[in-house]
């Protein structure tokens, strides 16, 4: 596929171009996050090059503390309520479904979602800690807001 090659080669040629380690883990960060949205559509070749071997053998805990220190600036403390927050929720499993129509790891609640939709979500936790982590920045501002919320509601 052309445009997967043309993705991958211009991949490299920005993470070769990029000065620090912090600038070329922002912009692995992005193409994670650009590939498993779905915002484009490539070949898997991208999926298996150097660029994503960083977060092959993370956890889904690991990478998610990882993307919210590096994407939103949550450190130690808003990792930890995450912690608390999804392990109550889903224990980090990216297989959970609840009675009530809720799946993954943040318990993304898809009553009204195609079954190809949820299908889709349910097969990448990365995909589900991106959506979950942009969920609680939107509607809580933080981990700790929402965990301070479920606290009281059993919910977030």
């Amino acid at each position: 596929m052309v445009l997967g090659t043309m993705a991958n080669n211009s991949a490299g040629f920005v993470l070769r171009s990029a000065r620090s380690s912090l600038v070329k883990r922002k912009i692995q960060i992005l193409l994670i996050a650009v590939l498993t949205v779905g915002l484009v559509s490539v070949n898997t070749s991208i999926a298996q090059s150097p660029l994503m071997k960083p977060y092959a053998n993370l956890t889904p805990k690991e990478y998610a503390y990882e993307i919210a220190f590096l994407e939103y600036g949550w450190g130690k403390a808003e990792q930890k309520c995450l912690g608390m927050m999804w392990g109550k929720e889903s224990a980090w499993d990216y297989t959970a479904i609840s009675p009530t129509d809720d799946y993954g790891i943040p318990q993304r609640h898809m009553r009204n979602d195609t079954q190809e939709e949820i299908d889709a979500f349910m097969q990448n936790p990365q995909t589900q800690i991106a959506w979950g982590l942009n969920y609680i920045e939107r509607r809580y501002s933080s981990p700790c807001g929402a965990w301070r919320f479920w606290q009281e509601n059993r919910w977030y």
